[in-house]
């Protein structure tokens, strides 16, 4: 009886644990925090607050991505993320989506095209970055082209601790990553 379940348990053991398609990532933890936070104070310790601001800055403050595929924001997703930052005490980052290239190599007509959206959003993302520091919240802004889904995730991976995203309805969900686990909330705008 010992030697069948001594057998059944070797037999799980040197199975693959999961499928090959699954994909595992670290999340980081508390000890990730925890980390982070004493190198803050070893910097800050060693007489380089700058360094140690930088550190608590990159890690510090909750965030709200406010996430849009043309190169403005709504004024709805505007209102509701500097309002939802203000109260929670949060940082946005504001990213625009623009399309892909077409082909691998991008032709100079394309590379023209993602520069002049790229100013185009810029000029957009100001208009949001007053309202943020109209009510004293911190905003970064980010220019990606590609797929929605990889962008959100690259975005996700890059700045830590992003707690939710705010778009408009025009973002599909089918287009966010499933491992990037973001509460969405997507405003309808009515026009």
């Amino acid at each position: 009886m010992v030697l069948k379940r001594l057998k059944k348990f070797l037999k799980r053991s040197n199975e693959p644990q999961k499928p090959p398609e699954v994909e595992v990532k670290r999340q980081h933890s508390l000890q990730d925090d925890y980390d982070q936070a004493m190198m803050a104070i070893s910097f800050a310790e060693a007489g380089a607050p700058e360094q140690a601001a930088e550190v608590m800055r990159q890690y510090g403050k909750r965030k709200i991505l406010v996430v849009s595929q043309e190169e403005a924001f709504t004024e709805a997703v505007m209102e509701y993320a500097t309002q939802l930052a203000e109260r929670m005490g949060y940082e946005l980052i504001a990213v625009n989506i623009g399309a892909a290239p077409s082909d691998r190599a991008v032709s100079a007509y394309q590379q023209h095209m993602q520069e002049e959206f790229q100013g185009r959003a810029a000029k957009a993302a100001a208009l949001l970055e007053q309202k943020a520091a109209a009510k004293n919240i911190r905003l970064t802004h980010v220019v990606k082209f590609g797929d929605v889904g990889q962008a959100v995730e690259a975005i996700n991976r890059e700045y830590r601790r992003i707690e939710l995203m705010i778009t408009d309805s025009r973002t599909k969900k089918q287009e966010l990553p499933a491992r990037v686990n973001l509460p969405v909330f997507s405003l309808k705008t009515h026009q």
